[in-house]
């Protein structure tokens, strides 16, 4: 894959198209050869800012996965019950019919919010689908960012009116950044290389948050292993130690911030060794990180998806505090500090192309989402409230405002099986995985297996286990099947163009196909053009120049360099204050308390809370390299670098339940029970299982127990309770109660019988 430079272009001799890999959401650049009409060879882009020519091992499976055996590649019209496996095969045109009749049966009898959506991985252009359900006037929407960011982005969102969810550590500028429930070795491994050697050269210190021991902890400064969802605790402990030793920004706290003297008061009483009673860190340790990231501006506390994952009062308690730890040290809005979003998109018309102030106002929409009662704060009346009160300085709201809007997933599933607040009777699922990749699998696989849900729609590139449930599969391109715009959710200022490499295999389409088929046949077919070029020309306009232009141009990421720092100077903040909230008012506003008090464990189910029958706390879904949530398993690597589900235990506790590493492992809850293998290792604390996330066996026939999904898939056993969710609806998966013990029996991973 070697060859020679062209003026800045790394040649192959041959056809040579500039795209991005499009297996994860970093865009790394790919240039790719073709001969014949086929992929034959590709590079990292040395051009590309974001990867400068390397590539992780997701990338060497692009050409395989393009050309491999199982990919969907015609329309599947289901006609056996589902599940059955039972399939015909129809055009694409015949299946847009069907399902657009469907849907306009459903809307006429039920309303527009009977159709929900649910989108997934990278492939799965969601602006198109939110486009879609912002014209249809249905705010029942969720992709995977529903569990990544939304509590973390909300709760910054009401106490500073922007986010720092995106903001990254600036090498040679920023002094010490906080790793909090993240792990650069594993999930962004192009900014690995950058913060391993600003470590190492000593200019900049690094403090891991995690109960495990990752590669991102063996580098650090400081490892703080705190026991799961104490979150909360060990931040008030942190803010305890810097005011009581005067280490907060007095100048910006008396000038910029509300709400301090309460947060001071709620702090005092989280001593260091309180604060190490509950979470299990070492006293010294807590005030030693407290110090380092107070006196070391600029520095950057990073987002991570833990934090918004721990359920109930613990995901408040902790992410609270975690914006005040930014705000108080006066690290908001520092060049290398936690920087606050630019308006983004002055070269796209990213924001009037979505719009999803439409749904404000719609003249078919009737009620709020499914889960406006319960989590206020996600849903369109949330919204409205966020937009007022960032009107002054945010008049347009916040670019990423779906995560302001997306749907709980158990409240969705209930409202299809108990049709509460209303029914839900049509789900279109694109390139995405809810049985695996999502929380509570359980009541998923009912509410998609039920009859009250009268039409399930899945879009894929495999017969995936949603899939295998529902009445019509689409096969979808992948990314050299596609010219690509990457515009990052509305998060941040770049955007990336991939030319397309080669022309779709058999009966592949665009996502973008499927909502511009249903939209021409349900709502204005002006706004949906036939081809996606002519759609992402328009969103590109106010560049200047078209898709092609972009796409066949200089290197195919467009990263602005006059971001502005301290705006709030200027203009204040996004808040009904003007200031940093650090008692946010619009959390008040809406029923939820706003003040950082702590909530941590216990944690099983509400009804459900014997320490004795589930005495261990476990993990989920901790990132691994080589896979991307439940995608990447088809790939022969991938698969021989992680060939089972591996379970991680400390050696105590192996010890203690009789497990020796090797030995098939059973971890129940109240939910059901997995097998996966133990890994015993004392890079984990003891009393907590790190587990696999995201198991199902790509290899087992489809109509084998959805291809495995119940047996090692650790979302098999999170809980559906709606009340263990967070304030801001992300499901619980981190820090759930469990059993463990051991069994003879492995489970099928691998087997096609």
């Amino acid at each position: 894959m070697s060859g020679e430079r062209l003026n800045g272009r790394l040649a192959f001799g041959g056809n040579v198209k500039r795209t991005l890999c499009g297996l994860c959401p970093a865009n790394c650049g790919m240039l790719v050869e073709v001969e014949d009409g086929r992929p034959v060879r590709f590079h990292g882009d040395p051009d590309n800012p974001v990867n400068a020519g390397r590539l992780c091992p997701k990338g060497s499976a692009v050409i395989e996965l393009y050309e491999h055996p199982d990919r969907l590649n015609h329309v599947l019209k289901r006609v056996g019950a589902r599940g059955e496996g039972k399939w015909e095969k129809i055009g694409w045109e015949q299946a847009m019919d069907e399902i657009a009749d469907k849907l306009a049966d459903i809307r006429e009898r039920e309303g527009p919010e009977a159709l929900a959506t649910l989108g997934g991985t990278q492939h799965a252009r969601d602006w198109a689908t939110w486009r879609f359900v912002t014209e249809w006037g249905t705010p029942n929407f969720i992709n995977s960012g529903r569990n990544c960011g939304s509590g973390s982005m909300i709760t910054e969102c009401a106490m500073y009116g922007w986010d720092t969810v995106t903001a990254s550590f600036t090498p040679g500028v920023t002094k010490c950044l906080i790793m909090w429930g993240a792990n650069y070795a594993e999930s962004n491994p192009m900014g690995w290389g950058h913060l391993r050697k600003a470590v190492q050269s000593g200019e900049m210190k690094l403090i891991v948050i995690d109960p495990r021991r990752t590669k991102s902890a063996d580098i650090a400064t400081l490892h703080l292993a705190p026991r799961p969802r104490t979150d909360g605790a060990l931040a008030l402990g942190m803010i305890r130690a810097i005011i009581e030793e005067g280490l907060h920004d007095k100048d910006f706290v008396e000038n910029w911030c509300t709400g301090f003297d309460e947060v001071r008061e709620i702090a005092r009483e989280w001593t260091p060794e309180r604060t190490s009673e509950i979470t299990g860190v070492p006293a010294e340790a807590i005030v030693e990180a407290a110090r380092l990231y107070a006196t070391s501006a600029p520095a950057r506390l990073s987002f991570g998806v833990s934090t918004s994952q721990i359920g109930e009062g613990a995901a408040r308690s902790a992410l609270l505090c975690q914006a005040i730890l930014r705000a108080i040290t006066g690290n908001l809005d520092l060049p290398g500090g936690e920087t606050l979003q630019d308006e983004p998109y002055e070269n796209l018309a990213y924001w009037d192309l979505i719009d999803f102030t439409r749904l404000i106002d719609h003249p078919r929409r009737t009620r709020d989402n499914v889960n406006a009662r319960d989590v206020p704060i996600s849903s369109v009346g949330g919204y409205a409230a966020f937009r007022k009160a960032m009107a002054a300085v945010q008049p347009n709201g916040h670019y990423a405002a779906q995560y302001m809007l997306f749907t709980s997933q158990p409240h969705l599933y209930r409202a299809v099986l108990e049709g509460d607040p209303y029914p839900v009777r049509a789900i279109i699922v694109q390139n995405g995985e809810p049985l695996v990749n999502y929380g509570g699998s359980r009541l998923a696989q009912q509410a998609f297996s039920s009859e009250e849900l009268e039409l399930l729609v899945v879009m894929d590139h495999w017969l995936t286990p949603t899939a295998q449930l529902a009445d019509y599969v689409l096969p979808a391109t992948g990314s050299l099947e596609r010219p690509e715009l990457s515009m990052r959710w509305g998060f941040t200022r770049m955007f990336s163009t991939g030319q397309q490499v080669v022309d779709p295999l058999f009966e592949r389409r665009d996502d973008y196909d499927l909502w511009s088929g249903l939209g021409r046949r349900l709502l204005d077919p002006a706004q949906w053009p036939e081809k996606v070029e002519d759609m992402l020309d328009r969103f590109l306009a106010p560049s200047g120049k078209s898709f092609r232009e972009w796409a066949d141009e200089g290197a195919s990421t467009y990263l602005p360099q006059d971001r502005q720092f301290r705006k709030y100077r200027k203009h204040g903040f996004a808040t009904a204050s003007g200031k940093v909230e650090l008692i946010p008012s619009l959390l008040a506003d809406l029923g939820i308390d706003p003040r950082p008090t702590y909530t941590g464990p216990p944690y099983a189910r509400s009804d459900v809370d014997d320490e004795a029958a589930y005495p261990l706390q476990m993990l989920t879904g901790s990132r691994v390299l080589e896979f991307m949530g439940s995608t990447m398993r088809q790939a022969r690597k991938m698969k021989a670098r992680h060939p089972e589900p591996l379970v991680e235990l400390h050696p105590e506790t192996a010890a203690e339940h009789g497990i020796a590493d090797g030995d098939w492992v059973e971890i129940a809850r109240p939910e059901g029970a997995i097998r996966q293998r133990a890994s015993v290792t004392d890079a984990i604390r003891p009393g907590t299982v790190n587990l696999a996330g995201y198991w199902w066996d790509p290899d087992r026939r489809p109509d084998r127990d959805l291809s495995g999904v119940w047996e090692a898939n650790a979302n098999a056993i999170t809980p559906y309770d709606t009340d263990l969710s967070s304030f801001a609806g992300d499901q619980p998966l981190r820090g759930l109660r469990c059993s463990i013990r051991r069994v003879n029996e492995p489970v099928g991973i691998g087997q096609s019988a």
